[in-house]
């Protein structure tokens, strides 16, 4: 349960003139995650390889803490900020690059025509997509081990969400993604640098929904500022009673870059929640790429037990097959050595506040 800090009404006068403050609310939320994970073919020192013991932060859900605040303006109208801070639960250090709020921190206004909101923020491969992966773009063992940008954040980016009769849209504009790369954000005279923009629409209606987004990344300096990364990310999900039927799929074209390969990504699975405690999660993924046919697969078994509603205890486990010249790991790209098939599972408990 989220932890609120009510700002009463205050009422003061001003030169005989009354001012009023508006009723807000500030809520302080979190997730502590860790687990104990094994995994074969891992890469260590001078070229060797062997099998890691390793405790891991975030392994079901990143591990992090936010404040959250609302203030009603009057006529439909509210003042909006999300300030979310990611760490590694298992050595304290700070996350996304050691920014103190890299999870998320922007502000702005919701009306009852959209949000508008500025800052740090998903991208919406990540804000609108992930529920079409039956683990959720989890840290470890998702499709995000294939792409990391599916759960990328952008950095000066203006974002604009409406929500009409099941149907979501949004629009984002960053006019530099990632402020800690030299010249890698809003560079005089080259706007181009470090540009990203997004769209997405959604449709849910009863046990069905449905969505697609476009996504498109600028090279992060001057030289490279016309290499272009487009995304176009698809996905659906139908329950049927405690079954949940998931299939998506991610496609990526890169332009004026004779190094970075486009591919093909897609995946399907299900979660079957066996009883009011207990989900099953099971996914299957594979990324082909464009021009030499390599191409890696994986499968995936979650099962995930609540202790209480905000306590919970998972078990997952992970197969990836790659082709000779790809390194995709359970967990990420390249936390296997080249060409080889990788085997991991993980225990750990996740608690909400």
């Amino acid at each position: 349960m989220n932890r609120r800090l009510t700002l009463a009404a205050l009422s003061m006068s001003c030169a005989a003139v009354p001012c009023a403050y508006a009723q807000g609310s500030v809520t302080l939320y979190g997730i502590t995650d860790v687990g104990i994970e094994v995994a074969n073919h891992v890469p260590g020192p001078n070229g060797t390889s062997g099998t890691a013991v390793r405790m891991q932060s975030g392994s079901l859900a990143g591990s992090r803490w936010g404040l959250r605040g609302v203030e009603d303006l009057g006529d439909g109208m509210q003042a909006v900020f999300d300030l979310e801070n990611g760490f590694s639960l298992n050595n304290g250090t700070l996350g996304q690059g050691g920014r103190m709020f890299g999870r998320k921190a922007y502000v702005g206004l919701n009306t009852r025509y959209g949000e508008l909101t500025l800052g740090r923020q998903y991208n919406l491969l990540y804000e609108l997509m992930f529920v079409y992966d039956p683990l959720q773009f989890n840290p470890s063992y998702s499709a995000q081990g294939y792409d990391p940008t599916l759960v990328g954040r952008a950095d000066n980016a203006v974002r604009y969400l409406a929500r009409f009769s099941g149907v979501t849209f949004a629009a984002l504009y960053s006019s530099g993604f990632d402020s800690t790369i030299a010249n890698g954000a809003q560079v005089p005279g080259h706007s181009k640098v470090g540009r990203e923009y997004s769209f997405s629409l959604q449709y849910a209606t009863g046990p069905a929904n449905l969505g697609v987004a476009y996504d498109q990344m600028q090279g992060t300096s001057i030289a490279t500022q016309d290499v272009t990364q487009m995304r176009v990310v698809g996905g659906a999900t139908y329950a049927f009673g405690p079954v949940k039927a998931y299939v998506g799929t991610r496609w990526l074209n890169i332009r004026n870059s004779a190094t970075l390969p486009g591919s093909l990504l897609y995946w399907l699975g299900a979660s079957w929640q066996v009883d009011a405690p207990l989900t099953i999660s099971l996914g299957g993924y594979q990324e082909r790429i464009r021009g030499n046919g390599q191409k890696a697969t994986s499968g995936v078994l979650l099962a995930d037990y609540f202790l209480s509603k905000r306590t919970d205890i998972y078990a997952e486990v992970s197969y990836v097959s790659n082709s000779d010249a790809l390194n995709v790991g359970v967990r990420a790209l390249g936390d296997v050595t080249t060409g080889s098939n990788q085997t991991g599972a993980m225990i750990g408990i996740k608690h909400s506040f």
